[in-house]
């Protein structure tokens, strides 16, 4: 075999390693820049103002985001909103109401319902372009809290330690037992149907695994508000509130340890993607971020400190939704500059 020149090879050697070198290089130039572009952005009024409900502020209660393009929220004046485009444009949907919407729970892009004050319930069942004001739930100052599984199985939580379920829709519903009198702000259920958890004034967490039939009290260890609920799945929670109280567990809520957030603020809502990361939100427009599953928590940058975050939501880690009571929706994604 022909033996090629020993200069040849060191030349080809050197070019070889060079151009490694710089595909490195420009890979991590582009992942760096990924992550710099990364941010949190105020998106256009909703509504305008020339088709706000009242003459007053919108203020968002509660949203949803059903995939990375569609998401729905709700709040003051009987309020809906809708996107399809990942919130470029949020649309004004007729609800047929002007109490105070207070949360909202999608199955799909078509199946919704919207619960607020005085026992409210609304449903679609075409992507909200037209809402069915349904039988309030009679003897309630407010529903604060909504969970469905699927077209026909929910939950709704509100005061007095109320739990209602239905099986037809939200045609009826049916109250159960929650083994607490305190008033109730958040519910969540996995899809089996089967296992729950609500929360509320008092530290005050019950949680079920037989769909309500029975519910029974958890220990938080804390006499808190507890506003907002999130599980992964039978193991892995987290829950926010008073006084920038973080819980979280990895047993079901059997055991519940408090977590370092960092903040005296107020917490209203809490999402997790993945076992590690997650967000919590709350007054002053403050935004916390995990990357470590909670052990530590650290505020992402917002524009505006005016707002009350009332909740957020993410579909990866470069896309997701936040809003509250001063009416703006806050998109975390790549930086629009």
């Amino acid at each position: 075999m022909q033996k090629m020149p020993i200069r040849f090879i060191l030349i080809s050697i050197i070019l070889i390693v060079a151009a490694v070198a710089v595909g490195c290089g420009g890979s991590d130039d582009t992942q760096g820049q990924t992550s710099q572009n990364l941010r949190w952005e105020i998106l256009r009024q909703f509504p305008p103002r020339d088709r706000a409900p009242s003459a007053r502020a919108l203020g968002i209660n509660d949203m949803i985001m059903v995939d990375e393009n569609t998401v729905w929220v709700v709040g003051t004046d009987g309020a809906i909103g809708r996107t399809i485009d990942g919130g470029v444009d949020f649309t004004l949907q007729k609800s047929g109401s002007t109490v105070n919407l207070t949360s909202v729970s999608f199955i799909d892009t078509q199946y919704g319902w919207v619960v607020g004050t005085a026992g409210v319930v609304l449903r679609t069942r075409n992507g909200g372009d037209a809402w069915e004001i349904l039988e309030s739930i009679k003897g309630v100052f407010s529903l604060d809290g909504l969970a469905f599984v699927n077209q026909t199985t929910g939950w709704t939580v509100a005061d007095f330690g109320s739990i209602y379920y239905t099986t037809d829709g939200a045609e009826t519903w049916i109250k159960q037992d929650s083994s607490t009198g305190s008033d109730l702000l958040d519910v969540i259920f996995l899809e089996d149907g089967q296992t729950g958890w609500a929360v509320g004034f008092d530290g005050t967490i019950v949680h079920t695994t037989n769909g309500g039939n029975t519910w029974s009290a958890q220990d938080s260890g804390v006499d808190e508000i507890l506003r907002g609920v999130r599980f992964l799945d039978n193991e892995n929670g987290a829950i926010v509130g008073g006084n920038g109280l973080i819980l979280h567990t990895t047993d079901g809520g059997n055991t519940w340890t408090k977590q370092e957030s960092g903040t005296s603020q107020d917490l209203f809502g809490v999402y997790f993607l993945d076992a590690q990361n997650g967000w919590a939100v709350g007054t002053k427009s403050l935004i916390l971020h995990t990357a470590d599953g909670g052990t530590t928590w650290t505020p992402q940058e917002t524009s505006v400190s005016g707002d009350t975050l009332k909740d957020i939501q993410f579909t990866s880690q470069s896309n997701g939704i936040a809003a509250g009571s001063g009416g703006r929706i806050w998109k975390f994604g790549p930086s629009s500059d």
